[in-house]
């Protein structure tokens, strides 16, 4: 029996692929998402996790065989039970560093990988003591534990690094947790990538390779797209090597990990590395146009049929297509009146099919995190020149309000 661990977001995705090989599948829900539980209507059958030994006893008796972090919220507690269980599990002594962020920079730097400059600091005073310190250069001010850009803001002055605190500390995080302390990080520039991998035994296969497209607006950091990149080079090279030593260095063995990894002119600096499958959500018909595969089905393959993954690890990385994902993001917040631009969208160059798209009557919000809520669209196509056009014209589309017609500020 596999046991999916928290399966919210792109968890559910995963899910699916493992029903759709015909794994006996059980969804563990930890006492946090006691919500998601109750309304799980997947026909998986469910387990609402309360820390007792007689959950564990029920996923001995079931015959659980692996124990899998199916979403971010889910990190800690899959590794926990796995290890319990006897099951394929990370190292244990990275487990706090996979789930902190000053932690795992720490580790990193720690096994001799090149990292930004980063410091934890509880108030506004030490917080711009910390600019003053660095010599007054950019820095990013964010949560110590969260997921998509939630709570990510640049800073060049100490006013802005105030103001920041103040927006962020002891707020709710998208994790469910309380901002208790904030970094503050050296703002690194470069191109942006995400590294996508599947891991057996400690070794690792690169799955996909995307160049992430995130513009700063008013000082926070806005997903537009990710595109693929199918051809890698020297840089490349060097960038997944790094990668897969920072995924060493934090114990990552068994399963998905979604990174992110900026390459500057001095060489990549790692963002940070997530043990799980990439989010928020991964409609596999695009993958599979792309790639041959997507990673949730890379997931299952591993622990279906590992001596099937196995050979993988000699593959070269040679993507047949590129595939580009756009995150859509409403021109204003308030109530969806009609989604009138998908019509253009869908006579592109490149098109491929849309995901996760909002319905007339809805609230839509404008805002520059990266949970997908206002629909993704997605593009496959083997001339990479025509699918950068096409993703300009649905920006284009976007920025002049073409895409949603929106009541602005209505309920």
């Amino acid at each position: 029996m596999i046991v999916l661990v928290n399966p919210v977001s792109s968890g559910q995705d995963l899910s699916s692929a493992f029903r759709e090989e015909g794994a006996d599948c059980l969804h563990l829900y930890g006492a946090d998402l006691a919500h998601a539980f109750r309304a799980d209507a997947s026909g998986v059958p469910t387990l609402l996790y309360d820390g007792g030994e007689s959950a564990e006893a029920r996923l001995r008796s079931a015959g659980a065989t692996a124990v899998i972090a199916a979403s971010e919220y889910g990190v800690t507690l899959a590794h926990d039970l796995a290890r319990s269980l006897g099951a394929d599990h990370h190292a244990t002594e990275a487990a706090t560093a996979r789930r902190d962020k000053l932690a795992m920079l720490e580790r990193v730097g720690g096994a001799g990988l090149t990292v930004p400059r980063t410091a934890e600091v509880r108030d506004a005073t030490e917080a711009r003591k910390v600019f003053a310190e660095w010599g007054r250069h950019p820095v990013v001010v964010k949560p110590r534990a969260s997921a998509g850009s939630d709570g990510c803001r640049t800073c060049r002055t100490e006013e802005e690094v105030e103001d920041a605190f103040r927006a962020t500390l002891g707020e709710h995080n998208l994790l469910g947790g309380r901002n208790e302390s904030l970094l503050v990080q050296e703002r690194i520039e470069g191109r942006l990538h995400v590294v996508n991998t599947v891991s057996m035994g400690g070794r690792h296969v690169l799955s996909e390779l995307y160049e992430k497209h995130v513009p700063w607006v008013d000082g926070s950091p806005l997903l537009r797209h990710v595109i693929a990149r199918t051809a890698i080079g020297a840089d490349e090279r060097d960038l997944v090597g790094y990668t897969k030593d920072c995924l060493d260095a934090l114990g990552v063995r068994e399963g998905a990990a979604h990174s992110e990894v900026m390459l500057t002119a001095d060489g990549p600096r790692l963002v940070e590395v997530n043990a799980r499958i990439m989010g928020p959500c991964l409609s596999p018909d695009p993958f599979f146009a792309a790639f041959g595969y997507a990673q949730q089905h890379l997931v299952v393959e591993r622990f279906l049929r590992p001596s099937e993954f196995a050979t993988r690890f000699d593959r070269p990385y040679a993507p047949a297509r590129v595939l580009a994902r756009v995150f859509l993001r409403p021109h204003a917040s308030g109530r969806l009146v009609s989604l009138d631009g998908l019509r253009t969208v869908r006579r592109l160059a490149g098109f491929h099919s849309f995901s996760k798209l909002p319905r007339p009557g809805e609230r839509v919000e404008r805002h520059a995190l990266t949970t997908g809520t206002a629909g993704i669209a997605y593009f496959v196509a083997e001339d990479e020149e025509l699918l950068r056009h096409s993703l300009d014209v649905v920006h284009s589309l976007e920025d002049a309000g073409a895409l949603f017609s929106v009541a602005e500020g209505e309920a």
